[in-house]
């Protein structure tokens, strides 16, 4: 019995000195479904290898996410670890919300990263965030639709699109052969009004922010251009105003023929039942490349009224960790951030990576500038705006530039 009960004294002494000495952090992240999937079984697989230090997720939902985290950061009350799109990350590190990095991550830890991206990470001299992706635009097909509709070449492969043009033709073609209600589909929030509207725009040739200045220019008639070309879709019956669980629901079910989305979707296609389909680069406009929109998530750590170091030390130990299985994120659809993982053949051997890798030749960076949050809000209600007919594409472009003007004086 005595035995017994040294036994159980010691396993209670040594439980609780492990529990005494692990540090708590809170992270928040913003993602769902697949990618969602992955980050939550990463997190819980970090919480297994480090018994000294337990990661807490609590998930947001994105379109509260920022509003919240600003909220939070406000009050001296933010998670200890945050996602943060390298786009906004200007904008918060401006206000002296967040915490520098420099000294947790020396230059050799970031040697390996794509410097395009890291190099964005950087604010007044100082580092600010790690990425953890590039997330692109690209385009969808759905190969049982088009295979249906008779889309298909001499060999009988599905017709994939090159220019926008033939996208509008095969699409509206497969709408009206099998009677969908449309033939492409996207989100017609932030997908048109910002990332659509800049992947189009710079195919125009139109150049949107100087990384020198650090300013956004617009030419006012390729803006307006730009508009014209999405609105083509709607006024034409292709497409249609929805939301983002629309459109994925459409596509996933055969009920359209093409679908654009971020990269991030490849984490919930290939594992849906029936779904057969493939994917590609953005279509591009004749004598353009096929430049596409991008961001990156990255990992911030939000700056409180009184640090405590043992946590900032701890969440930089989760943040190294998780760039060391920057491979096992990728598996969410996202393109690595370092190079080595980028051209490994275990990441081109993932799912259909081939196809769309060289898109990282074609993205053009949402800007990484002070006022950008303000700023794509106004693109996203401008282009819902212009396909709804309440303001005509040369308006809305006047009114963006305006837009621009009032952010830069500020």
């Amino acid at each position: 019995m005595r035995k017994v009960l040294l036994i159980l004294l010691i396993s209670f002494l040594t439980i609780a000195l492990l529990t005494f000495g692990k540090v708590t952090i809170t992270i928040w992240t913003f993602f769902g479904g697949g990618e969602g999937y992955i980050m939550t079984n990463l997190i819980k697989q970090f919480n297994q290898e480090h018994p000294d230090i337990e990661v807490q997720e609590q998930i947001v939902e994105w379109g509260q996410y920022y509003n919240k985290l600003l909220t939070a950061i406000v009050a001296g009350e933010p998670p200890d670890i945050g996602v943060m799109h390298l786009s906004v990350l200007p904008d918060y590190a401006e206000r002296g919300a967040l915490t520098p990095l420099n000294e947790y991550f020396p230059k050799s830890f970031l040697e390996d990263f794509v410097p395009e991206v890291i190099n964005k990470a950087y604010f007044d001299g100082k580092l600010y965030a790690i990425p953890i992706d590039t997330h692109p635009m690209v385009l969808y097909y759905n190969k049982t639709v088009l295979k249906k509709a008779g889309l298909v070449d001499a060999n009988g492969n599905v017709l994939i699109p090159k220019t926008w043009d033939e996208l509008l033709e095969y699409a509206k073609k497969a709408k009206e052969k099998l009677g969908l209600d449309v033939g492409l589909t996207f989100e017609t929030g932030p997908m048109l009004g910002e990332r659509l509207f800049i992947a189009v725009y710079t195919q125009l040739g139109g150049k949107f922010y100087d990384p020198k200045t650090k300013t956004i220019h617009l030419d006012v008639e390729k803006a307006e251009k730009t508009y014209k070309i999405l609105k083509r879709f709607f006024d034409e019956k292709v497409s249609q105003v929805m939301d983002y669980a629309t459109g994925e629901s459409l596509f996933q079910n055969d009920k359209t023929a093409y679908h654009i989305n971020g990269v991030w979707a490849m984490a919930v296609y290939p594992t849906v039942e029936g779904l057969d389909f493939g994917v590609t680069s953005l279509p591009a406009l004749p004598g353009s490349k096929p430049y596409t929109w991008a961001d990156s998530h990255t990992w911030v750590i939000p700056k409180k009224p009184k640090m405590d170091e043992e946590k900032v030390k701890a969440a930089a130990t989760f943040i190294k960790w998780f760039i060391e299985h920057t491979y096992e994120w990728a598996k969410a659809g996202h393109l690595p951030v370092l190079r080595s993982v980028l051209k490994s053949e275990e990441f081109l051997n993932l799912p259909k990576r081939k196809d769309y890798v060289d898109v990282i030749n074609y993205v053009v960076p949402a800007p990484s500038m002070r006022g950008w949050t303000e700023m794509r809000q106004k693109m996203w209600d401008l282009g819902q705006a212009v396909i709804l007919g309440d303001v005509t594409p040369a308006d809305a472009a006047k009114e963006l530039l305006s837009t621009i003007k009032e952010i830069l004086e500020e």
